[in-house]
C-alpha cells in the first residue's frame, strides 16, 4: 500500500515539474519573423507564417490576426488554435477573403489559456504576393484589439484592388515621428504614432535627418 502511495507521489511530482517546464517554455515564446502571402486576385485568401523557433516545435499555441486597410478592419481577427510544426512555424489563412488588399496586419499570440505571449504589428505594401519581415521590421508597440480601430479611417486615400497611395494629415507640427523599437519613422499625422509608447518616441526635423539616423519610412503613411 505505501510503495503503491510512494509511486503516485512521484508520478504527481513529476507531472507538475513537467506542467511548470511545459509553461515557462510557452511564457518565453516570441515571433521572430513573419511571412505574410496575398493572393493574385482579391478573391484569394491570405495566407501568414510566423515563425517562434524550432525548440517550440510541437507547441499548442491560439494565434489571431487583424487585418487592416486605411485604419479600418477587413476580418474580424478570430482565434485560431495551432501547432508549431517541425520548423519552428504556426501557419494560419485567413477566414475570408478581403475586398482590399490589406496595408496592415496585426498578430496576437496566447498560450492555450489565451494568456498573451506576444503581440506584433507589420507594414504591408498594398499588391498580390508574398512579403517576409524579420525581428527588424516587427512593431510592438500596438494594443492590437478590434477596439484598436475606428469605422472611418482618418486618413484619406483612393482605395482600389490595384493598390493606393495614402495621404496624411501632416498635423500642427513639422517633425517626423521615429520608433526606437521598431526603427520606422513616421508622417506627424500617422495613425500609428499615437500607438507607440512615448519613451520609444524619437523626433527628426526632415526626413533626411530620421533616414541618417538609420530610421526607414513606414509602410503605412509613406513619409
Amino acid at each position: 500500500m505505501k510503495t503503491k502511495m510512494k509511486k503516485s507521489f512521484i508520478i504527481l511530482i513529476l507531472a507538475l515539474i513537467l506542467l511548470v517546464t511545459t509553461s515557462a517554455v510557452a511564457a518565453s515564446m516570441e515571433i521572430e519573423k513573419v511571412k505574410i502571402t496575398t493572393g493574385s486576385a482579391l478573391e484569394d485568401k491570405t495566407y501568414a507564417d510566423v515563425y517562434v523557433g524550432s525548440q517550440y516545435s510541437g507547441e499548442n499555441v491560439i494565434i489571431q490576426i487583424y487585418y487592416s486597410r486605411d485604419g479600418s478592419l477587413l476580418n474580424h481577427g478570430n482565434m485560431v488554435p495551432k501547432t508549431v510544426d517541425n520548423g519552428g512555424y504556426i501557419h494560419v489563412a485567413s477566414a475570408d477573403s478581403y475586398k482590399y488588399y490589406p496595408d496592415k496586419a496585426e498578430i496576437n499570440l496566447y498560450d492555450t489559456s489565451e494568456n498573451l505571449l506576444d503581440s506584433v504589428t507589420v507594414y504591408l505594401e498594398i499588391t498580390s504576393g508574398t512579403q517576409t519581415f524579420s525581428s527588424y521590421d516587427l512593431d510592438r508597440d500596438g494594443d492590437y484589439t478590434s477596439s484598436s480601430y475606428s469605422s472611418s479611417s482618418s486618413s484619406s486615400s483612393s482605395s482600389s484592388s490595384g493598390g493606393s497611395t495614402t495621404t496624411y494629415n501632416s498635423g500642427t507640427s513639422d517633425s517626423y515621428v521615429g520608433n526606437s523599437n521598431s526603427y520606422k519613422f513616421h508622417a506627424p499625422g500617422c495613425g500609428d504614432v499615437n500607438k507607440m509608447k512615448p519613451s520609444n518616441k524619437v523626433y527628426f526635423s526632415s526626413r533626411d535627418e530620421a533616414v541618417g539616423a538609420g530610421y526607414s519610412p513606414c509602410g503605412h503613411c509613406h513619409p
